[in-house]
């Protein structure tokens, strides 16, 4: 699952979720990787394991550190910079575009369109599936409104950069 992480000053950072291995259901083994450009950058694999209803994370599956469970935060905190976090997709208005134009952020494929032209949408509310980079995608818009126009249709191949829909 791709995670986009952005501070205050529009200051963007990328991560895939690549691999996740169960070992036991106290070990978990998680693959991730940092993204730059649509390229990998930086691959790290984390433990996390689950001793006497405590979570404890890992880089070595050797030395060994308690962490907080989280139930996906929408905000995350490190050191001095507070971050807002997207799990599996960024609003469109983030990219440099509008609030409601939905914009591809990678080359894709789209495998279904989930609304129609004239449909009521909310903030948040899934409006595409894209297939990119072998993971399924949900494009969801980044304002409440009104589909003014869908520019793509199923089996559609993007590039990067290009209108999908327009909500007002």
């Amino acid at each position: 699952m791709r995670t986009y992480l952005i501070d205050e000053e529009s200051n963007e950072y990328v991560t895939d979720l690549t691999r996740t291995i169960i070992h036991s259901s106290e070990l978990v083994e998680y693959h991730f990787s940092t993204v730059k450009d649509n390229k990998a950058e930086h691959n790290e694999i984390i433990f996390v394991r689950k001793l006497a209803g405590q979570y404890f994370a890992s880089s070595d599956n050797i030395k060994w550190e308690k962490v907080a469970r989280q139930e996906l935060p929408t905000r995350m905190l490190n050191v001095d910079t507070v971050f807002d976090m997207y799990y599996g997709y960024k609003p469109s208005g983030l990219s440099g575009g509008a609030a409601g134009e939905l914009k591809t952020q990678m080359p894709g494929k789209i495998i279904k369109v989930l609304v129609s032209e004239g449909d009521k949408v909310e903030k948040g509310q899934t409006l595409i599936l894209l297939e990119a980079m072998k993971m399924e995608n949900e494009i969801k818009s980044g304002v409440d409104g009104t589909v003014k126009s869908i520019h793509i249709k199923e089996g559609d191949a993007l590039e990067q950069g290009i209108l999908m829909m327009e909500v007002e």
